[in-house]
């Protein structure tokens, strides 16, 4: 450690510990705090981590008090996507598949105006009980797009401090020796899936594109990683952990005993699970093994020994090359903007969309049927089967949808918990996932996908119950 100490400065080595440890804080540490009133609003007290409180107070601030500024701020973004579909259509509409999914945004935001402005067609805004008496674009707006429209930002506000003084470089050393023979991948996947979990499915998509034009990994490789870690950030699962109403109020009992660390460590340790039997099995598995067309292999080098002390060299290389705090932040929100923009516009029109489809068609029960004895064979309900069947066939849509199903009314804790672990775990939907990943030059396949998320379904419905049983017991 001493000749560590010399050959970096002092700022290096602050960059390195204190940011981190900070960046842990925020993600990581629930912190109680009392009840207040902001412009109106009152804002229950209650313990939950950083991040968790911003968005509380920017939620109170900006939508549920007197200001009611949200919903312009989401037809802002909502500008935003539809300029960047027109500055930039030869990347949005230079295939087939991309072609679908931008008409798709473009009708989010026809949606997102419906519900901005209450008009369009009644069959939106007519009361629902299944949504706690209010409509589909109230629902939308209230409970999906705007939550997601304030949380993911202040994540990625706080999300350098994990990703560009370090700490996952860090991480990554110690895991890299398990990656080649558990996933086939080469280490440095390992810092790609941490970057992704904790950061967004973009994240990873973009990261896997670069090695893989780079000469870093392979069409495979890239593969698994796109498909298999490249699932929703920290942001989305605190909307998922709030839908499903796990957060406990301050001085209260709460009625279900799950944490915020419980669910965010299981959903990454069933994540893990999983990828490391899709890794194995069709398509992924015969998906060619070799590098980008014209690109010459760049391998990474395999530390076999002094784990700790290369894991600080990588680290504090990293710090030392960084940008100071405040222009780290600046990037990656220029970077979230139009991945945001994107997010919000298809989840406006596949939350809309799905509800009406849910309403008034039989077609996400047809679909739920695959699931129903895998729901019955991890011991769901039985009165909660058809909705527990249904809300996995409703994530290939979009990843919150699934949890607006057991947001009102009186669900059992296993059906709670695996509606909002399964979306993570079977990574792919249709909402922002697939649209982020055709954008990049990886050769990836729309047929792929759908056979990879009901691959990966069957096995988080499976893994997810297993878990839910041993943490929660047999429901009663």
């Amino acid at each position: 450690m001493d000749s560590l100490s010399k050959k970096y400065s002092a700022s290096t080595w602050t960059k390195f510990i204190i940011l981190s440890l900070v960046g842990i804080f925020v993600f990581f540490v629930d912190i109680p705090l009392p009840g207040y009133t902001i412009v109106g609003a009152v804002v229950a007290p209650r313990s939950t981590i950083i991040v968790n409180h911003f968005s509380s107070f920017v939620t109170s601030l900006l939508w549920n008090g007197n200001i009611k500024a949200m919903s312009y701020i989401v037809l802002a973004f909502c500008l935003y996507g539809l300029l960047d579909l027109v500055f930039r259509r030869k990347k949005h509409f230079s295939t087939p598949v991309g072609k679908v999914f931008s008409v798709v945004k473009v009708i989010g935001v026809v949606f997102a105006v419906f519900a901005v402005f209450k008009i369009g067609p009644g069959v939106l805004h007519q009361p629902r009980d299944l949504l706690g008496g209010s409509n589909i674009s109230a629902f939308a707006l209230n409970r999906v797009v705007i939550p997601i429209s304030i949380s993911i930002p202040l994540a990625m506000i706080f999300l350098p401090l994990l990703l560009d003084f370090g700490l996952m470089e860090f991480i990554g050393v110690f895991v890299r020796p398990i990656m080649r023979p558990v996933y086939r991948l080469p280490g440095r996947s390992a810092v790609i899936l941490i970057s992704a979990f904790l950061g967004n499915f973009s994240v990873g998509h973009i990261a896997c594109d670069k090695d893989y034009q780079s000469g870093h990994m392979t069409k495979r490789e890239a593969s698994i990683i796109s498909y298999g870690f490249c699932t929703v950030s920290v942001a989305f699962l605190m909307v998922l952990f709030n839908n499903a109403n796990f957060w406990p109020v301050q001085g209260e009992t709460h009625p279900n005993p799950i944490g915020w660390n419980l669910f965010f460590w299981t959903s990454f340790a069933i994540v893990l699970i999983v990828t490391f039997i899709n890794a194995r099995i069709p398509p992924v598995s015969r998906i060619e093994d070799e590098f980008a067309p014209d690109v010459t292999p760049n391998p990474e080098n395999i530390y076999k020994r002094n784990l700790l002390k290369n894991s600080m060299i990588e680290a504090l290389d990293i710090a030392e090359k960084s940008d100071n705090l405040f222009v780290a932040v600046g990037k990656i929100m220029k970077t979230t903007g139009a991945v945001l923009a994107s997010i919000i516009m298809g989840a406006g029109f596949s939350t809309s969309v799905g509800l009406l489809l849910y309403f008034h068609t039989p077609i996400f029960e047809w679909i739920g049927v695959i699931f129903r004895p895998l729901m019955m064979l991890v011991q769901i309900p039985a009165a909660e089967v058809n909705t527990a069947a249904s809300g996995a066939a409703f994530s290939l849509l979009e990843v919150t949808i699934p949890s607006l199903l057991i947001t009102t009314g009186d669900w059992s804790i296993h059906i709670r918990y695996m509606l909002i672990v399964i979306p993570v775990t079977s990574i792919i939907f249709l909402g922002s996932f697939v649209p982020s990943l055709i954008s990049t030059n990886l050769p990836v396949k729309f047929w792929h996908m759908m056979v990879i998320w009901l691959e990966r379904m069957i096995l988080s419905v499976i893994i997810t119950g297993i878990f839910a049983l041993l943490i929660f017991g047999i429901p009663g």
